[in-house]
């Protein structure tokens, strides 16, 4: 009897059907997202799930979450010196690294929803290569960026550029965003998204910058029944890998990365984005009883005019980093006129309108 049990644990151990193989490659990913953040659940790990089934388990990835390799601004260098195998973070909280990359969420057009913003950004990545420089040292695989765009949302309804005279707005998005709070005639407070809630609950602030998934997610929504569609910044994010890594692994395994990453890996999160910010804009239509404000042309016009002088001086800033910024920001307008629409024609205005 205990040779047979033995003999029926060796063939189980033997037979390919069952044997467990080690991954050749388990590479950590670092994360600042929490595992329990939509981004995470909804769209990188569905993504890293399929990579690792393409590589017949050949390849597996380890997820460290909640800054546990490095802080949220210092993830691209963790990929650059070894610390991580991959990362996937902002460009926009990597202060100082990226003169161009880390502030196009900045340079956004005012007067039109973000429909399609990663097509800007890839676009202007291959027209002006030189504003890739600044990402050597490691291998990009992707950028992708949050369709619609920050816009304010206030406790009381705000109908006109005027009405926001006073106001005092919480400002996630870094000081291009509190630039544009301040011209549009607000005084922007800047504060983390974490103490948001408590600051409009006690009356410190009048609104806050969201996008709709934060409406949901933090509850802000509670709060915020009003929303006024002015584009302040956008967000953009990347996935790098270290470059010695993917150099290391033989062709195959390459080309499983490569077919994942770029146009692949652009069209798999924008399909991400929109479904969790128009979902969760339904939810605060429906369930929060959210009601947006879209303003008349001459009302955008008179907003895209009062920040320009914050939109230029973006522009000054490149062009003191070496870059042809006068040129890269005509050419983002024209891209922004080619994918993203004007509010009053944009997805959101006709949700809104049923």
């Amino acid at each position: 009897m205990k040779k047979l049990i033995a003999s029926i644990f060796a063939a189980v151990l033997l037979c390919p059907a069952v044997q467990s193989f080690a991954a050749e490659y388990t590479l950590s990913l670092n994360l600042a997202i929490a595992p329990v953040h939509s981004r995470w659940v909804n769209a990188i790990k569905p993504w890293v799930e399929e990579l690792e089934k393409r590589s017949g388990g050949r390849i597996e990835i380890e997820p460290y979450f909640a800054e546990a390799l490095s802080k949220q601004g210092e993830a691209y260098d963790s990929v650059k010196n070894g610390l991580a195998d991959m990362a996937e973070s902002s460009y926009g909280t990597a202060y100082g690294q990226f003169p161009y990359h880390e502030r196009m969420i900045d340079y956004t057009d005012i007067t039109r929803s973000q429909d399609k913003p990663t097509q800007v950004l890839t676009t202007i990545q291959k027209e002006f290569p030189e504003v890739m420089k600044e990402l050597e040292g490691a291998k990009l695989l992707f950028s992708h960026s949050l369709p619609i765009g920050m816009l304010i949302g206030t406790v009381k309804p705000v109908k006109s550029i005027d009405d926001l005279r006073g106001m005092k707005i919480a400002c996630i998005g870094g000081a291009v965003a509190a630039a544009k709070i301040n011209a549009l005639g607000a005084s922007a407070v800047t504060m983390p998204a974490g103490e948001v809630f408590m600051a409009l609950q006690q009356g410190i602030v009048d609104g806050t910058t969201c996008d709709f998934q934060l409406l949901v997610s933090r509850r802000f929504g509670d709060l915020i029944k009003h929303l006024l569609p002015l584009n302040i910044v956008g967000g953009t994010f990347y996935c790098a890998m270290n470059q010695d890594v993917y150099d290391s692994m033989p062709d195959d395994l390459k080309k499983i990365i490569d077919d994942m990453s770029g146009q692949y890996a652009i069209d798999y999160f924008q399909n991400f984005w929109n479904k969790d910010q128009y979902e969760s804009a339904k939810i605060w239509r429906d369930k929060m009883h959210g009601q947006i404000h879209f303003l008349s042309e001459e009302e955008y016009q008179k907003a895209a005019e009062l920040v320009e002088p914050v939109n230029q001086e973006w522009i000054n800033t490149l062009n003191k980093f070496g870059l042809p910024g006068d040129k890269i920001a005509a050419r983002t307008r024209e891209l922004e006129a080619q994918y993203n629409a004007k509010w009053n024609e944009s997805q959101l205005h006709k949700m809104f309108a049923e």
